[in-house]
């Protein structure tokens, strides 16, 4: 698509069924535009995996707080406040969403080691983050990146660790529940201390699932609210608040101003 203001190219993509549940979501973008672009990223149920075949970006390294750093490829953790993001007018790569079970498969690192973080793709991949930026660059259609992807990441995760059965139970329940559970319950269900599924949700999610759970409600509640057909008071209701005052409180920390902002400012 190409306007006014530059050239900007979209393609999304699911990944294969083996992928299913580790890989939410691919998407593969060209922009280039005259002035440079600034945005603002809010937290998501999910790790975002950039492998960059153009310029670099600049990302905040701590999300909500510091000065833009350049990457080129590189890993956004799970996070709790909103980050700025900007380049100079050109971008060129694929962005895969990352649930974040399957990110701790594909990188076998501590995921807590990554929350609230942008790590460089290369720390985590050594070589590799070169030679798959370098295999999907020359790829030319965005299909056969995708292809390409789901190669790269089901051997890769394949060859790491496996989330605990505990860890892999809770996390599911508490997103089917959009973040409204307790985790004292989620504790019972899978059958361990509430002690010990912190300590695996750490490692494994990369956060508390208090926090996990606080960042799912927002993640619902900011869909819902960008859908327009719920008052706000109704997606306070629904997404498990106390009252509006509560949703509103919550969606300012997460997304960095009100909700009512927020609708202003959507395209």
């Amino acid at each position: 698509m190409e306007d006014t203001g530059g050239f900007r190219e979209w393609a999304d993509g699911v990944s294969s069924v083996v992928l299913r549940g580790r890989v939410r979501a691919y998407t593969g973008y060209w922009e280039e535009t005259h002035t440079p672009v600034h945005r603002w990223e809010t937290p998501a149920g999910e790790l975002i995996l950039i492998v960059s075949f153009g310029d670099s970006s600049r990302v905040q390294p701590t999300p909500g707080a510091g000065e833009l750093r350049t990457y080129t490829s590189f890993v956004a953790g799970i996070h709790d406040r909103p980050t700025r993001t900007a380049h100079n007018g050109r971008q060129l790569g694929v962005q895969v969403r990352l649930d974040p079970l399957g990110a701790f498969s594909l990188f076998g690192v501590p995921m807590h080691e990554l929350g609230n973080r942008i790590v460089e793709l290369s720390d985590l991949l050594g070589p590799d983050a070169e030679r798959w930026a370098e295999g999907l660059s020359e790829t030319r259609a965005w299909q056969e990146r995708f292809s390409l992807l789901d190669r790269l990441l089901a051997d890769r995760m394949a060859a790491g660790p496996v989330p605990a059965p505990e860890v892999t139970w809770a996390w599911r329940t508490m997103r089917r529940a959009g973040g409204v559970v307790r985790v004292a319950d989620l504790a019972a269900g899978a059958g361990c201390s509430h002690r010990h599924l912190v300590s695996l949700f750490r490692e494994q999610v990369g956060t508390t699932p208090k926090t996990a759970a606080r960042v799912l409600r927002y993640e619902r509640a900011a869909w819902l609210l960008a859908r327009g057909d719920m008052a706000l008071a109704q997606v306070a209701a629904v997404c498990g608040y106390a009252d509006q005052s509560h949703l509103t409180r919550e969606f300012t920390r997460f997304a960095g101003m009100t909700p009512a902002a927020a609708l202003r400012s959507a395209p």
